[in-house]
């Protein structure tokens, strides 16, 4: 039900401007120019690529499942909340998510911890085990950095465990999401249980379990930084600072050292549609983005009122009432309207 209740919110925040596709694209962390843009647009930070491996064909099954149960209607190839629809998600949260710096890593994270809890778990009995995590990166970081920290310390085992306990504590997830994560843990004598385990346990859907398992991985690293460094130093790496796209990235540096828009796509042997996309990427993250060099002040004001007025951000739309816009022009301005 969780999975089923997301992806109607985040419909209803397209306001039936986007197709069945954009939330597939938007978990998955497409790197297109319309996705980037849209997270922006419609403030859907916290679920960019929050399921990096989630399968087509099992999200068009979900969408079928709406369709059948009258949450969203298609029309003209968008998608549209039904009543049903809004009523299915009128008090629903959905607190957490910090999908925009996480990307897929939180689980990096996830199984170096794992394979502390279940070190430390075996140390009063016996230091021969089969490690939960078989990838050889993970072993070697967990080793240093039990190592550095003296893993055989009593004091260091006890303000790990007391650590973890308080992120569980305070994480601003739901109850299920907390119990998630303690139940996926393995440590000595018990085995952390798989996700058809826990399915018949909450009696809930295996996508909406692994959703609910992922806030609580995005809360608790984040707390991590101010009130748990034993934690903390566990997600060496796993939040990604540098928000741009890396072949946005580029661009921004080539930009910001004076190269117009076309020297930037001749130098770098690309299309200009493809650096337009890059430029919307900056204009929604970079709040210094220059955007008065692309569009007057005048004109940046008049779109923003027609896409109040219309209530829309269909370029389409858009350029249909501004005629002497270009659409790169609006998607600039809608790019840096929708930057929080």
């Amino acid at each position: 039900m969780f999975a089923t209740q997301l992806i109607v919110s985040i419909f209803a925040r397209y306001n039936n401007q986007r197709g069945a596709s954009a939330v597939y694209h938007l978990f998955k962390g497409k790197k297109s120019g319309q996705t980037i843009q849209d997270v922006g647009l419609f403030q859907l930070h916290p679920f960019f690529s929050i399921t990096p491996k989630l399968d087509k064909t099992q999200y068009d099954t979900y969408i079928e499942k709406l369709i059948q149960e009258q949450f969203i209607l298609l029309t003209d190839e968008n998608v549209s909340v039904t009543e049903k629809g809004y009523a299915l998600i009128e008090n629903f949260q959905a607190p957490g998510f910090d999908g925009w710096h996480f990307r897929g890593r939180e689980h990096i994270f996830f199984r170096r911890l794992s394979l502390v809890v279940q070190t430390l778990s075996f140390l009063p009995h016996t230091m021969r085990f089969i490690p939960i995590e078989r990838d050889g990166t993970t072993q070697r970081f967990v080793k240093g950095y039990l190592q550095y920290h003296e893993f055989q310390s009593v004091s260091f085992q006890r303000q790990f465990a007391q650590q973890l306990q308080h992120l569980l504590m305070r994480a601003n997830v739901s109850d299920c999401a907390k119990q998630l994560f303690v139940y996926r843990l393995s440590g000595y004598g018990e085995s952390g249980l798989t996700w058809h385990q826990l399915s018949e346990q909450f009696d809930e859907d295996v996508w909406s379990l692994q959703l609910l398992f992922v806030s609580c991985l995005h809360s608790v690293i984040n707390d991590a930084r101010e009130h748990a460094p034993l934690i903390h130093d566990l997600a060496q790496q796993i939040r990604i600072e540098q928000v741009l796209t890396q072949s946005t990235q580029k661009t921004a540096e080539l930009f910001y050292k004076g190269y117009t828009l076309e020297q930037i796509a001749q130098y770098r042997r690309l299309k200009g549609s493809t650096i337009e996309d890059h430029f919307a990427e900056m204009a929604m993250n970079d709040p210094q983005f220059p955007l008065h060099q692309f569009v007057s002040e005048a004109d940046a004001q008049t779109i923003k009122q027609h896409a109040k007025a219309l209530n829309t951000t269909k370029l389409r739309a858009l350029k249909e009432a501004m005629p002497h816009m270009s659409y790169f022009q609006i998607r600039l301005v809608l790019a840096s309207k929708g930057e929080s």
